[in-house]
């Protein structure tokens, strides 16, 4: 299709936040996907029509840039490959902050100066975190648009996947305790499974394989809240003080193919 073809960008060029959001907007075009914008944020659903099942969530992290980058090439391929199953994609869940990280490349929180990924707090897994820290949680659970919107998502979902940047890992919950979650034995077993297309990849409980403890992470809310799989894929890493090197590949399209198959063995 000739208008897929307009918007295909250099390889290991990156695209602006406003280049990923057109570009899925002209997605949406085909039949079986559908856009909704909750503020600035776009939400992608596959067979709409379909109970909700799979969400796959991007750049909640500013400067996490390449996960927007592997977004926007799995919606290209769900076209291509057009599987039967909901999917909802969320490409961009930061977007101030992904915009800002092209210009200040730390950038991590959110607007009001909040880590999404640390506004799902509930007890016994909450940590306070200084108002300076990179790991601000907030002053109330679920307090930001961004999480607010995600929460609505992921508590129907059967499978959730948090993707992110910064080092190359596949986990499973929890990110904040030592437990063994319910459908710990399934989750294991998947996260196995996916681990077969990432040789340089942690895999296993995230608190105890990667030695740090993460408190209110939307996966293990997710959890939490009884949807009964939720995974952390961490796509890129290099140790490097710099943030932009430390989080996103010089050259994207290798982290792409990779991820793609991995992203596909979860729809299965």
């Amino acid at each position: 299709m000739f208008w897929l073809l307009l918007f295909i960008v250099p390889v290991g060029a990156y695209n602006t936040t406003h280049s990923i959001l057109h570009q899925t907007e002209q997605l949406c075009k085909h039949q079986h996907m559908t856009c909704t914008y909750h503020d600035e944020i776009l939400v992608v659903d596959w067979n709409i029509h379909k109970p909700r099942n799979i969400v796959w969530n991007f750049n909640e992290h500013a400067r996490e840039l390449i996960t927007g980058e592997l977004a926007l090439h799995m919606l290209y391929q769900l076209i291509e490959f057009n599987p039967s199953e909901r999917i909802t994609i969320i490409p961009v869940l930061n977007v101030w902050g992904r915009t800002k990280a092209f210009h200040r490349p730390c950038q991590r929180k959110n607007k009001n100066g909040i880590d999404i990924n640390r506004n799902f707090w509930y007890n016994g897994n909450h940590k306070k975190y200084s108002k300076h820290s990179e790991e601000y949680q907030g002053y109330k659970s679920i307090s930001e648009k961004e999480s607010i919107l995600l929460a609505k998502i992921i508590k129907d979902a059967k499978r959730y996947i948090n993707i992110h940047s910064g080092e190359f890992s596949i986990y499973m919950p929890y990110d904040g305790s030592y437990e063994r979650p319910d459908n710990y034995h399934v989750m294991n077993k998947n996260i196995h499974t996916y681990a077969k297309y990432c040789p340089q990849c942690q895999v296993g409980q995230a608190a105890r394989t990667s030695l740090y403890r993460a408190f209110g992470t939307s996966v293990d809310w997710a959890i939490h809240q009884g949807v009964p799989e939720a995974y952390t894929f961490e796509i890129y890493g290099k140790n490097s003080f710099n943030c932009k090197e430390m989080f996103n590949p010089k050259e994207t399209e290798p982290i792409l193919k990779q991820w793609e198959k991995i992203l596909k063995l979860t729809i299965n």
